[in-house]
């Protein structure tokens, strides 16, 4: 795995007003145990599971079952229902925890899956399922201690990935040092100054047997099956890029056939062990690739088949740009050598919560159907792969997602579009109308938009009301459905930009303008500081009022105390509210604090509540409010 850095692009305009798109497709069930292609003649020798089209979620009274049993191997080769299994996969580590240690919303683990399904993926490999201790959000966030609310998203990513007919592989610890733990965490539980002790102190161990048995035996709440009795998941990791005695790998591997006896285990040592043949409790053995060396490959894939061990391509770097022998070449070499039962390229990620995508280190991130020409063209190529794996015909492009608008706001004459990307989308329209939500709709972007260049401008804006949706586009030229229409342009729109006191209605005596950082602020060129470590507020009166927008940065070097926001209909009685607050990263970390849909408002007042840590965290960047 290699160094992980999450990075998010950063939006030049206020944002918010996040709504709630929710749609019901029907199931379609594909069970069969022989697939015959006219026109390839190409044969699928072991069942595929269900599968759903992107961004749905499978209604409960049609969840499909996982009948069609678990993996397996025999000698050096991993079965399904009495034939071969071989795949081709991704990385996605960051499903149950991303690199901050938060949870992603149901909206990104659906969205990342779709992708990995479409790019014809059966397997996934999932570090956070499995890597979660020490952290807040964690499974174990202190010794001993179990967080219902993380196995509740672990439930929810296996729960999605059954219902694409997607199997995990799930590492349950690391070698390196994340948010979301690995063997350090172990050994500093216990005050052991020496991490390497994590493969010889008897209370350690005891304790990682501890975090194995609970999460083995744990009921997932949405399928009511024990993750150790359920097929989705199709081998448990002793961790990632270890490097550990033989010993060491024996007892854990012992260990977890000993609760479940249903499952392969894979050897997370870094590199195939000299002596597998004597793990008499694993099944598979690995290695990560980078940069990617065919000959190497074929070194592992050898010496595995000797020692009576599946082989697996744990992690290799899909991007030519970083060096190595060509993908192509690798691929081809992994198609064509049958000791190597499956691979997962580092790494897939989803799209953005608010909008574009998330990304990682970007050498190595890949979105799919992907950014650039190169991308794409990567992306195709492992596409390609991951069907001739499985013996099949690659298919013909599913339809994309639906998108969904978040927020059009007006920038001058201009109304600036933002939506959260559609699962598939190669390219996007976007339609317009002046009289209603049921159109008549007139095409101003035709295909000329992408996620990398969101938000989107319109800089034909008439005036009016006005109603956009957004369409996405598969790389075939394949459109999804429309999005909801969004109503823009109604009533008067006001905008303070924060570099005076012209468009408030009062403030407290110890603020001040900062007009010297914008470098951490997106290049906003001014806001409001304290001067003072002090509960200190801003008034804005307008009659009226029915929604309400600001943007705040807050220093990454100290915990988030959020803003209060209150609202009065006369200035003298005050209700808290409850805004919707979505976070966008960035240098300083951004947030959008969104109010809508107020009713008798004219008022509203936002109070700073940081008092114990500096004066000038956070920074209040600017707001938006219409009547």
């Amino acid at each position: 795995m290699k160094a992980r850095r999450r990075t998010r692009s950063k939006l030049h305009v206020v944002i918010g007003l996040i709504t709630v798109l929710a749609s019901v497709v029907g199931l379609t069930t594909v069970l069969v145990s022989v697939v015959f292609d006219k026109q390839c003649g190409a044969k699928s020798l072991f069942p595929i599971l269900p599968v759903l089209p992107p961004h749905v979620s499978t209604p409960a009274s049609t969840t499909p079952t996982t009948s069609t049993g678990f993996v397996t191997r025999s000698g050096s080769q991993l079965m399904l229902n009495g034939h071969p299994f071989r795949f081709a996969g991704a990385n996605m580590h960051w499903l149950a925890l991303d690199d901050s240690a938060n949870y992603p919303s149901q909206f990104r683990v659906n969205d990342g899956l779709d992708a990995a399904r479409e790019m014809g993926a059966t397997v996934v490999r999932s570090h956070d399922l499995g890597i979660s201790v020490g952290c807040s959000n964690c499974i174990e966030p202190s010794l001993g201690v179990f967080n219902e609310t993380a196995f509740a998203h672990v439930d929810y990513v296996i729960k999605a990935a059954r219902d694409r007919g997607i199997r995990l592989i799930i590492p349950l610890t690391d070698n390196w040092h994340f948010a979301e733990g690995g063997k350090h965490t172990f050994t500093d539980w216990r005050g052991v100054s020496d991490e390497n002790q994590f493969y010889s102190n008897p209370q350690v161990i005891s304790d990682f047997e501890t975090y194995i048995r609970t999460l083995l035996n744990h009921v997932n709440t949405y399928t009511g099956v024990a993750y150790k009795d359920d097929p989705t998941i199709m081998a448990w990791e002793t961790g990632n890029e270890l490097c550990p005695p033989t010993d060491w790998t024996q007892t854990i591997s012992t260990y977890l056939k000993g609760i479940d006896s249903n499952h392969l285990v894979v050897d997370g040592r870094s590199g195939v062990d000299p002596n597998a043949a004597s793990l008499s409790n694993v099944d598979i053995v690995s290695n990560h690739y980078y940069p990617k060396r065919i000959s190497q490959l074929e070194n592992d894939a050898q010496a595995a088949q000797k020692a009576g061990k599946a082989f697996i391509v744990g992690e290799f770097d899909w991007n030519d740009a970083n060096g190595g022998d060509t993908l192509s070449r690798f691929l081809s070499t992994i198609e064509t050598n049958s000791a190597v039962a499956g691979d997962l390229f580092w790494e897939l990620w989803s799209h953005a919560e608010q909008y574009g995508y998330v990304s990682s280190d970007k050498q190595y991130t890949l979105h799919y159907p992907g950014d650039s020409d190169a991308m794409r063209f990567s992306a195709q190529q492992l596409r390609r792969h991951a069907y001739k794996m499985r013996n099949l015909c690659v298919p013909d492009e599913s339809a994309p997602g639906v998108p969904l608008i978040t927020v059009v706001i007006r920038d001058g004459p201009d109304d600036v579009l933002v939506w959260k990307g559609a699962a598939l989308a190669a390219s996007y329209t976007i339609e317009r109308s002046t009289a209603g939500a049921d159109g008549p709709w007139r095409v101003i972007c035709n295909k000329c938009a992408t996620d990398t260049g969101t938000p989107w401008k319109d800089t034909t804006t008439p005036a009016g009301t006005l109603w956009y949706r957004v369409i996405a586009f598969n790389l075939s030229g394949v459109a999804g459905r429309p999005s909801s229409p969004y109503q823009a342009g109604s009533g008067r729109m006001i905008v303070d930009d924060l570099n005076n006191w012209g468009k408030t209605y009062e403030h407290s005596s110890h603020l001040t303008f900062d007009t010297a950082n914008s470098q951490h602020m997106n290049g906003d060129p001014s806001g409001v500081i304290r001067t003072t470590a002090t509960k200190e507020y801003i008034i804005w009166r307008q009659a009226g009022m029915i929604s309400f927008q600001a943007i705040a940065y807050f220093w990454p070097g100290e915990p988030v105390i959020h803003f209060s926001i209150y609202t009065s209909s006369d200035g003298r009685n005050w209700t808290r509210s409850q805004p919707a607050v979505s976070s966008l990263g960035g240098n300083w970390l951004e947030y959008i604090y969104t109010l809508n849909g107020l009713s008798k408002v004219n008022y509203i007042k936002i109070i700073w509540n940081n008092t114990s840590k500096h004066q000038w965290n956070p920074e209040l960047s600017g707001v938006t409010f219409t009547s």
